[in-house]
């Protein structure tokens, strides 16, 4: 007899325990610091804004992949600050930051760290705006991609 209550007591048991972790697969999430955002053939990945406070230089970090078969221009425009272009080949990522030809630094940033800026986003006709996330240098990883003043460009 106790072998036939066994399968009943597993199988309510499992159902119970199902309910204590419920999985992240069905809803999306960002898994990062920074967020993504689709525009046309090119998606922007992990995309964040480094600075030191309002009103300072910000850095912009993240990449773009274009999955069209066109060279893609993309215009990055930070409210309140001077917009940037990067240019991503077709079936290619260009990857944003300190090192290389592709490092992007507004002239000012429009919110704090802890705080999120308005940035749009533009390819060819498509454009959005997202709300892009601003983060200073106290994570170690950001430290030494903070802008200063004199890194302006």
């Amino acid at each position: 007899m106790s072998k036939l209550l066994a399968v009943p007591v597993a199988l309510a048991s499992a159902a119970a325990l199902s309910a204590c972790s419920p999985t992240q697969t069905n809803k999306p999430y960002q898994p990062s610091d920074g967020i993504d955002v689709v525009v046309g053939d090119v998606k922007g990945i992990n995309l964040l804004v480094l600075s030191s406070g309002k009103g300072d230089p910000g850095r912009l970090l993240g990449s773009f992949y274009n999955a069209g078969s066109d060279a893609a221009t993309v215009t990055v425009a930070p409210e309140g600050a001077s917009s940037a272009t990067v240019s991503v080949d077709p079936s290619s990522t260009t990857q944003l930051g300190a090192e290389g030809p592709d490092d992007v630094v507004f002239d000012t940033t429009g919110a704090a760290p802890g705080a999120v800026l308005p940035v749009k986003v533009t390819v060819g006709d498509a454009t959005e705006t997202v709300s892009v996330p601003v983060l200073d240098g106290t994570l170690p990883e950001y430290a030494t991609l903070v802008p200063t003043a004199s890194a302006e460009g």
